[in-house]
C-alpha cells in the first residue's frame, strides 16, 4: 500500500498537502448526499432537500443553480475536494444514524381550479386569493440513511470500476509514450473511437446506459484525486535523491545532447550554419551548471524540487476545483493548431490539462532555471503517470476494504436492513440480472454486433 506523504518537501513553501487514501471515503459520502441531493430536487421533493443539505450545515453542497421544482446542471454541484464538513465520513453517518426522528412544517401554495370563461367573468371567483396548506413532514432518519447508503454502495462500485479502467488506459498510454516508435491509429483504434463518440463504452456497459447523473463528473474527480495523491509521491521520490542517486532517475540527465542537425546544403553553408549554431548553443550554455558528477547531481535535484513547487504552487489549486462543465461542452471548443484554450486564472482543470503541461515539454529542459538543463518535465510526467497508475490501484483498494465495510457497518447498525434478506450483489449486478430474466437486454449484443450495425467501414 503506498502511505500518504506531504506534496511539499522541507525545501519548498508551498503549504499543500495532499489527500491520504483515507480521504476517499469522505469525499463519497460527500458526493452521495449531493447525488440525493439531485435526485430529491429532481422529484420535487423540496422539503428533504431543505432538510438533507441543512443536516449538519452542508448547504453548500447543493446546486448555485437550484431553484424551487427545479435541479441544477450536474457540473453546478461542486467537486471540490474536502466539503464534507463532519468528518471522518463514519462521524457524518454516526451523527445521522443517531439523530432523532421528527416532523417539519411544511406551506405550500394550493393550485387553483381552472375557471371557466363565464367564472372568469366573475370579478368575485377571478380574484379569490391563493390558498395556502399546511402540513407536517414526517422525517424518517432510518429511510433517508437508507437510500444515502444505497447511493453510496452503488458509488463504490462504480468508482472502483472506474479505478480499475484509470489504470488499465494509464498503462497504455505509459507502453505508448516509451516505445521508441509510436503506434499509429488503426483501424480498431478508429471503431472504438465511433462507438465512444456513440455513447457505448465500458462504462455504459457497466451501467446499462443507466448510470448516476453525477457519475462523468465523479470520475473525473476521481482521476484529479490520485493526481493529487501521484504529485506528492513523486515529490517524495526526487525529495528522497541524493547527489550521487540524482542521475538513476529517467527524469534528470547529466548532459544537454548535442544538436548535430545537417540542413543538407553545400559545404560553405553548413559552415556558416554550424558556426552560428554553436555561438548560439555557447550563449545558451552560459548558464549551464558545471563541475563534477556531484555538483551537477545537487543542482539537477534542486532545480527537480523548485520545478515541482512552481508547477504544484499553479496546478494543485485548478485540480483541487476541477472543472465544472461537462465533457461535450469541453470538447465543443476547437482551437487553432499551437494555440490553447483561453481559460479564466481561477478556472479548475482536470487531470488531462496537467499532464498535457509536462507532456508539452517533449525531450526539452527547463528555461530560466539553476541546473534546469538537468530537468525532463516530459519525462518526469511519464513517471506522474506511472504513479497514478499504481495510486488508482490503491484507490479501488480503498473503496473495497475500507469504505464498503464501514458503509454496510452503518447498514447494519442504524437501518432496518436484515442481513439474511440481502442477494449478495451489487446495484449492478442487481440491475443486469433483472434485466437478463426479464429479457430487456441482448448479453450477446456485442462490440463487433454494434459496429456492423452502424456500418463503420
Amino acid at each position: 500500500m503506498l502511505a500518504p506523504f506531504a506534496l511539499v518537501s522541507p525545501h519548498c513553501s508551498s503549504g499543500y498537502t495532499a489527500p491520504s487514501s483515507a480521504a476517499l471515503g469522505d469525499f463519497l459520502v460527500q458526493r452521495a448526499i449531493q447525488q440525493q441531493l439531485y435526485y430529491n430536487a429532481q422529484l420535487g421533493n423540496e422539503p428533504m432537500v431543505h432538510w438533507l443539505k441543512r443536516f449538519r450545515s452542508h448547504q453548500h453542497l447543493d446546486s448555485f443553480q437550484r431553484g424551487e421544482g427545479r435541479c441544477g446542471f450536474p457540473g453546478t454541484y461542486s467537486a471540490a475536494f474536502d466539503q464534507l464538513k463532519t468528518m471522518p465520513f463514519t462521524a457524518y453517518l454516526e451523527a445521522l444514524g443517531t439523530e432523532p426522528d421528527s416532523s417539519i412544517e411544511v406551506s405550500f401554495v394550493k393550485p387553483q381550479r381552472r375557471l371557466s370563461a363565464r367564472e372568469r367573468a366573475n370579478p368575485f371567483l377571478n380574484n379569490q386569493p391563493p390558498v395556502i396548506e399546511v402540513y407536517d413532514q414526517p422525517i424518517i432518519i432510518s429511510k433517508i440513511l437508507t437510500q444515502l447508503l444505497n447511493t453510496a454502495d452503488a458509488l463504490v462500485e462504480t468508482w472502483a470500476f472506474h479505478f480499475d479502467e484509470a489504470e488499465r488506459c494509464d498503462l497504455e498510454r505509459l507502453a505508448n509514450d516509451r516505445a521508441e516508435m509510436k503506434g499509429l491509429p488503426s483501424s480498431l483504434m478508429l471503431e472504438h473511437a465511433e462507438l465512444v463518440k456513440g455513447g457505448e463504452t465500458a462504462y455504459s456497459r457497466l451501467t446499462g446506459d443507466e448510470a448516476m447523473p453525477l457519475y462523468g463528473f465523479d470520475c473525473r474527480a476521481c482521476d484529479r484525486f490520485d493526481t493529487l495523491r501521484a504529485l506528492s509521491l513523486l515529490v517524495d521520490e526526487v525529495t528522497a535523491l541524493t547527489p550521487e542517486t540524482a542521475f538513476d532517475v529517467a527524469y534528470l540527465r547529466r548532459e544537454v545532447a548535442e544538436d548535430n542537425a545537417d540542413d543538407g546544403r553545400d559545404v560553405n553553408v553548413n559552415e556558416l550554419l554550424l558556426k552560428r549554431r554553436k555561438a548560439r548553443r555557447a550563449k545558451f550554455e552560459r548558464g549551464f551548471v558545471t563541475g563534477d558528477d556531484i555538483t551537477k547531481g545537487e543542482a539537477a535535484r534542486a532545480a527537480a524540487l523548485s520545478f515541482l513547487q512552481n508547477f504544484c504552487n499553479e496546478w494543485v489549486p485548478k485540480l483541487v476545483k476541477g472543472d465544472a462543465r461537462s465533457s461535450l461542452v469541453k470538447g465543443e471548443y476547437r482551437h487553432a493548431p499551437g494555440m490553447k484554450e483561453m481559460r479564466p486564472e481561477d478556472a479548475g482543470v482536470d487531470a488531462e490539462e496537467a499532464f498535457e503541461e509536462l507532456w508539452e515539454y517533449a525531450d526539452e529542459g527547463v528555461q530560466k532555471m539553476l541546473g534546469g538543463e538537468f530537468v525532463l518535465p516530459g519525462v518526469m510526467g511519464e513517471r506522474l503517470r506511472e504513479i497514478r497508475a499504481a495510486v488508482a490501484a490503491e484507490s479501488k483498494g480503498t473503496l473495497l476494504d475500507l469504505v464498503a465495510p464501514e458503509l454496510r457497518k452503518a447498514r447494519i447498525e442504524y437501518t432496518d436492513y436484515v442481513e439474511a434478506d440481502s442477494d449478495g450483489l451489487t446495484t449492478y449486478e442487481r440491475f443486469h440480472h433483472q434485466t437478463k430474466v426479464d429479457g430487456s437486454e441482448n448479453e450477446t449484443y456485442s462490440t463487433a454486433a454494434i459496429i456492423a450495425e452502424m456500418s463503420i467501414d
